[in-house]
C-alpha cells in the first residue's frame, strides 16, 4: 500500500538545489521572482498571495516592514528574526529538520519513517509534531510552584524595563 503523502514535501532537499532552465510566466498576476530567491522568502510570498494578504497587512502584523519585504524579491536575503515574524504571521513555524540520512542512528531514522507513515505526515510535520508533544509534556510535568517561580521571575526581569509609553512600571508591592 503506497503512502498518500511524500515522506518529505517535493521542495524539501538535503543536497543544494541549482537553479533550474524552465521559463518563466508572462502573467502579470503573479509575483515574479529571480530563480536565486531562496526557499523562505519563496514560503511567504507564495503563502501571501494564497491568503491574500498585502505587504502592508503583513508589515502591521509581523513588524518586517514593508521595504525589507519588497527587497527579498530581488536584492537582499532575509535574516533569521525577519522571515521568523513573517512566517509566523502567516500561521508558520521554523523549525530545523534533521534529515534521515543525516542520523546517527538508523532504528531512530526506522521508527520516525513508520510514525511519519502511520501518523499520514511528511517527515517535517512529525518533527515538528513530536516537538510540540514534548513541550506539552514539559510543562505538565513542572508543578504549579516551579511555574509560579518563573512567573516571578519573568515578573522581576519586566520590573526595571521602561514600558513602551516611556513610562516606568508600577512595581508590585510586596
Amino acid at each position: 500500500m503506497p503512502p498518500n503523502n511524500p515522506l518529505y514535501p517535493p521542495d524539501f532537499r538535503a543536497a543544494p538545489i541549482f537553479p533550474s532552465t524552465r521559463k518563466r510566466r508572462r502573467n502579470p498576476r503573479t509575483v515574479s521572482m529571480p530563480e536565486r530567491v531562496g526557499p523562505f522568502a519563496r514560503l511567504v510570498f507564495a503563502e501571501m498571495a494564497r491568503q491574500r494578504v498585502t505587504y502592508d497587512s503583513l508589515e502591521e502584523r509581523s513588524g518586517v516592514r514593508r521595504a525589507t519585504l519588497k527587497a527579498w524579491r530581488k536584492k537582499n536575503r532575509p535574516g533569521l528574526e525577519s522571515i521568523e515574524a513573517a512566517l509566523a504571521t502567516l500561521g508558520f513555524g521554523l523549525v530545523p529538520v534533521a534529515a534521515l540520512e543525516a542520523l546517527d542512528h538508523p532504528e531512530l531514522a526506522g521508527q520516525l519513517t513508520a510514525l511519519a507513515l502511520k501518523m499520514r505526515m511528511n517527515i517535517p510535520q512529525t518533527w515538528a509534531a513530536l516537538i510540540d508533544i514534548g513541550i506539552e509534556q514539559k510543562l505538565l510535568r513542572m508543578r504549579a510552584d516551579e511555574r509560579a517561580a518563573i512567573l516571578a521571575e519573568h515578573e522581576s526581569r519586566l520590573a526595571g524595563i521602561a514600558a513602551n509609553d516611556n513610562q516606568k512600571r508600577r512595581r508590585k508591592a510586596a
